[in-house]
């Protein structure tokens, strides 16, 4: 059987983005993993490893010997037509790895296969060994010949992943590709026959570990976390851009002064990393369960955060503090404090690191009148 012909440049490049983060249990995955355009002889092949530590010569160990459990044999050889290999991509933080393959556009026969995982990737982001195995399987999973499943697949041929190994839809597509027949030995092996293909193996950014204070003494979110893949952010506030954030050693910290209760926003360019809104830095609004006016004063019973700070405000004067209050929390106001006005009164609430909830207007009242709300 002859491999079906595609239109390709000399030195074809393909870029495949992927997206490093955790990836969901329950994605769609393909029963069978795709297969790509070339294979080998057989279901075996041999490799030259290339590293110079102990500690890369164990990942790529580790990985083949999963692809032979799974069914594929890599054998290490003192010289062979794949090579493996880490190295040190600083220079360009937004890949993990790539695999170039060399193969006969009309046989489909591999003649050679570089294969490379980004080891300054790994130690600025923080992969595990295990996670740095799993990408090194991914790429020998390309140079082997099958591409990517879903995007959100469990299967080590994610075009995200960093946590999965082999699964069993990878199994399945190694075997398709090599349950097919080759015309290896009837086709002339041309030179102008040969063409290359790179695959890369993209970081995407990503935030983790966003953590969130506010200091009521600066007016400030004080925002700190985790990127993935990103040198500088952008930090919007209400869909304006306020500042550009530095991140250092794949961490970020810093405060912004601000007004209101608004969406903060991280960004790269136009992609949006991660949203900030107001229930992740302000304490929520008190609920008034019901309000009761006597010839004395009036009686509130409020639901609010636990050790709370409640304050009850008329036009805009504090009236009533009380602190450390409890879930459901019950307040007297006399008289005297009101001037017997029930009008203009509000409570609002605060906890510790958390902005002061947005104010709830209470209701005027009537003598002998109560108002009961049921939430």
């Amino acid at each position: 059987m002859r491999f079906p012909k595609r239109i390709f440049s000399t030195l074809a490049t393909i870029s495949l983005t992927t997206s490093f983060g955790l990836l969901s249990a329950n994605a769609s995955t393909k029963a069978t993993t795709p297969m790509l355009g070339y294979r080998y002889d057989k279901q075996a092949a041999n490799y030259q490893d290339l590293s110079s530590s102990d500690y890369y010569k164990d990942v790529w160990n580790n990985a083949t010997a999963s692809w032979k459990k799974a069914g594929f044999t890599w054998t290490k050889a003192a010289t062979a037509k794949t090579t493996v290999s880490s190295y040190d991509g600083s220079s360009d933080m937004t890949l993990a790895g790539y695999n170039s393959v060399s193969y006969n556009k009309s046989t489909g026969e591999i003649t050679s296969s570089k294969v490379r995982i980004n080891r300054a990737v790994f130690e600025k982001y923080n992969y595990t060994k295990a996670e740095r195995t799993n990408v090194a399987e991914h790429e020998l999973g390309h140079a082997l010949g099958i591409g990517h499943n879903n995007t959100d697949s469990v299967s080590v041929m994610n075009p995200a992943n960093r946590y999965y190994t082999i699964q069993a839809c990878d199994i399945n597509g190694m075997k398709a590709r090599y349950a097919t027949t080759t015309t290896f030995d009837s086709v002339p092996n041309n030179p102008g026959e040969i063409i290359t293909v790179t695959e890369y193996l993209h970081v995407q950014p990503k935030i983790t570990n966003i953590t969130t204070n506010y200091s009521s003494q600066s007016h400030s979110l004080i925002l700190k976390g985790r990127a993935i893949g990103i040198e500088h952010l952008t930090l919007t506030y209400q869909g304006k851009k306020v500042r550009i954030v530095n991140v250092k050693s794949g961490q970020f910290k810093f405060a912004q002064q601000f007004k209101g209760y608004g969406d903060f926003k991280l960004m790269k360019g136009q992609q949006v990393l991660a949203t900030i809104p107001s229930q992740q830095y302000a304490t929520p609004k008190v609920k008034v369960t019901s309000a009761e006016r006597t010839t004395k004063g009036i009686y509130y019973t409020l639901i609010g955060s636990r050790d709370a700070t409640i304050n009850i405000a008329q036009n805009g004067q504090v009236i009533k503090t009380i602190k450390n209050a409890s879930a459901t929390t019950k307040v007297f106001i006399p008289n005297a404090k009101i001037k017997n006005s029930t009008r203009g009164l509000t409570v609002t609430q605060r906890v510790t690191n958390k902005k002061t909830s947005q104010a709830v207007q209470l209701p005027p009242l009537k003598v002998n009148i109560k108002q009961v709300t049921n939430f």
